[in-house]
């Protein structure tokens, strides 16, 4: 079953479509519409973790393992706001972190009453992308390309979205099947404006008699290793290594700090 929502039918479907295969939920209610579609589709793997802190940092864990885009989804109010570290840790690392929050109607923020927080923009300074979606047949296209958007960047750009989503009462209603919606693709090839003269790279290498590699934050990757095993033995190269930079070898310094600070 699938909710009846148009609105969650929309995030889902995109989800689906840019490919994000896992989605971390933390149980609530008004995310119910989500949990429910997301923990029904077939394409899609839907773990539960209660605790919001947690669950963040577990699905960070899995799109920096996977290097492909993870879901976080939790309920409104403060749950959101757990979130915070992952996704700092997701802004500064360069990974594809996807929170989605569920949200209560704008004339209900502000009123007094519990988890009536305001979410919209709330990680503003750790965040590539926020969609701030409303609960509105009118609104449909604007949604749609704003989830759109937020996904894509996400991947292209290899950082952490949020997307939040408003819902009003009822929340539990289904229905049989998810609608089909369309969202635009950006080829990544058209993103990649780097434009690197290797020629004249390796004429300035080739003719230096002093190099300095430093390396920073890297995947564990064996060729990259086997490159820096090569360059080791090259007595004219200094080979400086960031302790997250997974690269290990006895001829390279691995203490930047201490050596900057002598400095």
């Amino acid at each position: 079953m699938y909710p009846k929502k148009e609105l969650a039918q929309i995030v889902i479907s995109a989800c689906a479509q840019f490919n994000i295969e896992t989605v971390v939920v933390s149980p609530g209610s008004r995310n119910a519409p989500l949990t429910i579609g997301f923990s029904s589709h077939k394409e899609i793997e839907t773990l539960s973790v209660v605790d919001e802190r947690c669950a963040a940092f577990f699905a960070l864990g899995i799109a920096q393992q996977t290097r492909k885009p993870v879901a976080v989804l939790c309920t409104s109010g403060s749950a959101l706001l757990n979130y915070y570290p992952a996704v700092a840790e997701a802004f500064y690392s360069n990974i594809p972190l996807v929170i989605i929050s569920a949200d209560r109607p704008k004339h209900l923020i502000d009123i007094g009453d519990g988890q009536t927080i305001r979410q919209e923009n709330v990680f503003a300074n750790h965040i590539l992308f926020s969609a701030n979606l409303i609960e509105n047949p009118k609104y449909k296209t604007r949604n749609s390309q704003l989830i759109g958007e937020a996904l894509q960047v996400a991947i292209s750009q290899q950082g952490p979205v949020h997307i939040n989503v408003p819902f009003d009462e009822p929340l539990y209603e289904t229905v049989p099947v998810l609608k089909a919606y369309n969202f635009p693709h950006i080829s990544l090839s058209s993103l990649d404006n780097s434009h690197i003269n290797y020629e004249k790279l390796s004429k300035s290498w080739n003719v230096a008699e002093k190099k300095m590699i430093l390396v920073g934050v890297n995947y564990p990757d064996a060729d990259l290793h086997s490159l820096m095993d090569l360059y080791a033995e090259d007595d004219s190269v200094l080979i400086l290594t960031e302790t997250t930079s997974n690269l290990h070898h006895d001829k390279a310094i691995d203490s930047i700090d201490q050596l900057i600070f002598s400095l």
